[in-house]
């Protein structure tokens, strides 16, 4: 019978430990890692960030919003008038494509200057004395407003900090005070002025802001009507300069005129020269100079085109000229040569080289070939004798010429001062008439007071407020917030060094992941948390330990690790707390446990479970002066045996890695299903490591925001080293709401329903552990085998 439950319970072990081969590996399997696993990057990771740095982002979006709210609501208020304007430049006359350009680049350099003289210290100037500006409180530095008064304390300071350490002493001249003020005051209502040109128009937006409404639109309307009278009496002071500068011009071609008809006149009397218009010649002489100089011209023009083709002649080049291929002759020639030609070469084709009418059409295509060459020759023979014809009639023109220039020669020099005195009289006289003809023109327009600018639209007092715009200044700063707040929550995150979830210790080291127990923000939950499962049976995190207790049940193929040794990396992390309640839950199913406080540094389960202190326990036994029976006490929980620390002894360690530890071990194990021993911390202490090769499996707590990466690692691998066996690890402080791995259910076993439930479980486990325990002692096996 019992081997039939014991066959029993080994089928439905191994259905369960099929069934979560992919959740808890072997020891074995996981010493070929090396005991890291990079993180696999995905989007709700990120998301997990965000969620636990959830308030750095709140808080951060949370003093953005406040710091700019308020700051817009204490900003004064700024108001915007707009003014619209037609710029249009002059029209010149264009009469090519280089001009076209010309024109274009002139106009952009016309608009940039219209910008610039609006915006000119000048012009501002005249506005500012013109509506007085000075005495304005916007400009005065008598504003209201809470950043006024800040903004002028600070000017106060700087002033004071700049007289501090400046070497030049402050300035006490009036003039040299005004002067500064007045730059001053440019220098603010420039710094308000913004130009607007419509880059698809002609039209120009001016813009003006002050904290004064009605200034606003009085400065930006006053501007215009200034900027317009400006241009024009600029352009009227530039018509005036031009009329002086003409009629001071007219009086000096016009003497230059007369003198100039005086030396013409006397000069055509004494050389006996008269001057002829209508291209009337001075002279017969002349006149057969200018003749032979053109029939010259047109003898080395025909002289330059025989020599071209007499230059194709001699370097062998007759195909291609005219004389040959117009030639009747040479056409006839060589259609006859091509068509018997083509002829041999079919025949040749047809018969073959041996065919008898080949020889007498080859005869034929020489006989062609030479009349052809003949009447090549020929046609360049004539080429010749025209470039030789051409050539000499040239020289022959060209010796004429010569004599002819001797004897116009001493007529032409004469010739040419008379030329040069006419150009004189005639380039006067037509200067003279231009700058008289300009002159009237200035004179008319110089009374007409036209602009090329013009008004489109005045500038009306605003209503609203341009700025601050508190709307938008949220929302853009909402959008800042929300990103600065999510770069420090990434920030943060990156430097935190710390366990943030069981997904996280699942992914990156090589050890099962048993459990997770949840963070309880109930003050009554708190109290005595070492004994929750006892006290709150029903809560989470009596829960979350029964689900702890039911994966190390089932933490191995073999059999349950009954002497399991509960450690940490660093205090604070729970493994006390996570040991006791481990305990009670194992007693809750049934099982006889004993839990020994092996933190001989710093034991506390003596104050938990009993009321006679610490005086006696493990280590009296190691050191020898009590038997086992002696150290072993009743807890103050039904069912659950302890044995305290004792006093604190000079050497822990050595006491917990002796030959005395393992044979207590084993002693316990003949006597108690279960055997849970409470170690230090691992880092900065060799206990844990030398107990880990004396129990069945060893425990570690994690702790979430805690527990950190690098001496978690490190942990492991001391462990594994010494050969110690890991059978998983636990988390705890786990939030609710990060909880990946579906621990919602606790909350289910919270209703009324859960007591029935749990108290099948606790039948379930204790009828599969008694089992359990009848085999053992009955073949002095391990548990379970």
């Amino acid at each position: 019978m019992e081997e039939g439950n014991k066959r029993e319970l080994m089928e439905y072990r191994g259905r369960e430990i099929k069934e979560r081969e992919d959740y808890f590996l072997s020891t074995e399997v996981r010493r070929e890692y090396d005991g890291y696993i990079e993180d696999d990057i995905r989007l709700r990771d990120y998301l997990d960030v965000l969620l636990r740095r959830k308030w750095i982002v709140i808080s951060c979006l949370a003093i953005s919003i406040v710091t700019v709210a308020i700051a817009s609501l204490l900003m004064d208020p700024v108001y915007k008038a707009e003014a619209t304007i037609e710029i249009s430049p002059e029209n010149p006359k264009i009469t090519s494509f280089e001009e076209v350009v010309e024109v274009e680049s002139r106009q952009n350099e016309f608009y940039e200057t219209q910008y610039k003289l609006i915006t000119s210290r000048s012009l501002a100037r005249d506005v500012i004395n013109f509506i007085q500006l000075g005495s304005h409180p916007d400009f005065s530095g008598k504003g209201q407003g809470f950043f006024h008064f800040l903004e002028d304390k600070a000017a106060r300071a700087t002033s004071a900090v700049s007289r501090l350490f400046s070497s030049k002493k402050e300035e006490t001249d009036p003039v040299k005070q005004r002067m500064a003020r007045e730059e001053e005051l440019i220098d603010a209502f420039l710094s308000r002025l913004k130009v607007e040109p419509d880059k698809r128009s002609r039209l120009v937006q001016i813009n003006f802001e002050s904290s004064d409404p009605e200034l606003t639109a009085r400065a930006v309307n006053t501007l215009v009507d200034k900027y317009i009278e400006w241009v024009v009496e600029r352009k009227v002071g530039l018509t005036k300069a031009a009329r002086d500068f003409l009629d001071k011009q007219l009086q000096q071609i016009k003497i230059k005129l007369e003198r100039a008809e005086e030396e013409l006149g006397q000069f055509a009397k004494g050389v006996d020269i008269f001057s002829l218009e209508n291209n009337e010649k001075l002279s017969p002489t002349y006149q057969q100079l200018i003749d032979l100089s053109e029939a010259l011209s047109q003898a080395e023009a025909e002289r330059f085109s025989k020599e071209a083709f007499y230059n194709e002649v001699r370097s062998g080049n007759y195909e291609f000229l005219p004389q040959v291929v117009g030639d009747e002759l040479f056409r006839s020639l060589s259609k006859q040569y091509a068509e018997l030609s083509a002829e041999y070469e079919n025949k040749a084709i047809i018969y073959g080289p041996n065919y008898p009418d080949l020889k007498q059409l080859a005869a034929q295509s020489k006989k062609l070939e030479n009349a052809i060459e003949m009447r090549i020759s020929g046609i360049a023979e004539s080429i010749k004798k025209d470039y030789q014809t051409a050539l000499e009639r040239e020289k022959i023109i060209k010796q004429r010429v010569e004599e002819q220039k001797k004897l116009v020669s001493n007529l032409n020099e004469k010739a040419v001062q008379y030329r040069i005195l006419e150009r004189e009289v005639s380039t006067n006289k037509s200067i003279y008439e231009n700058l008289l003809q300009r002159l009237k023109e200035t004179e008319v327009t110089s009374g007409i007071k036209s602009t090329n600018i013009q008004v489109v639209d005045y500038a009306s007092t605003p209503l609203v407020p341009y700025k601050p715009n508190i709307l938008f200044n949220l929302l853009i700063t909402t959008l800042i917030g929300l990103l600065g707040g999510v770069f420090l929550a990434f920030i943060v995150e990156h430097f935190d060094n710390t366990i943030k979830d069981e997904e996280e210790v699942k992914r990156r080291y090589s050890i099962p992941f048993l459990g997770a127990v949840p963070l309880v923000s109930d003050e009554n939950a708190l109290q005595d948390t070492e004994k929750t499962v006892y006290l709150n049976p029903m809560s989470i995190v009596s829960e979350a330990f029964r689900v702890i207790r039911t994966s190390i049940l089932y933490s191995s193929p073999d059999h349950a690790p009954r002497s399991l040794l509960v450690t940490s990396t660093q205090p604070l992390e729970g493994k006390t707390t996570s040991a006791s309640n481990l305990a009670l839950s194992m007693v809750q199913s049934g099982l006889k446990v004993v839990l020994v406080d092996g933190d001989l540094r710093k034991p506390r389960l003596h104050k938990l479970f009993l009321s006679n202190g610490n005086a006696f326990g493990l280590s009296t036994y190691l050191v020898g002066k009590m038997e086992l029976s002696g150290v072993i006490s009743k807890a103050n929980v039904d069912g659950l045996d302890l044995i305290p620390s004792g006093p604190i002894p000079p050497n822990p360690a050595e006491l917990l890695g002796s030959r005395r530890m393992k044979e207590l071990i084993d002693c316990l194990l003949q006597e108690y299903d279960q055997v849970i021993i409470d170690a230090p911390p691992i880092t900065g202490f060799a206990d844990s490591r030398l107990l880990s090769r004396s129990v069945d499996g060893v425990l570690i707590v994690t702790s979430v925001g805690i527990t950190q990466r690098q001496p978690l690692r490190s942990c492991i691998e001391e462990i594994l080293r010494v050969g110690g066996r890991i059978i998983g690890t636990i988390v705890n402080r786990l939030e609710s709401g990060r909880n990946k791995y579906g621990y919602s259910y606790y909350y289910y076993y919270s209703d009324d329903q859960g007591d029935k439930h749990s108290a099948s479980r606790q039948r379930k486990n204790k009828k599969l552990f008694l089992k359990g325990r009848v085999g053992k002692r009955k073949s002095d096996s391990s548990f379970f085998s």
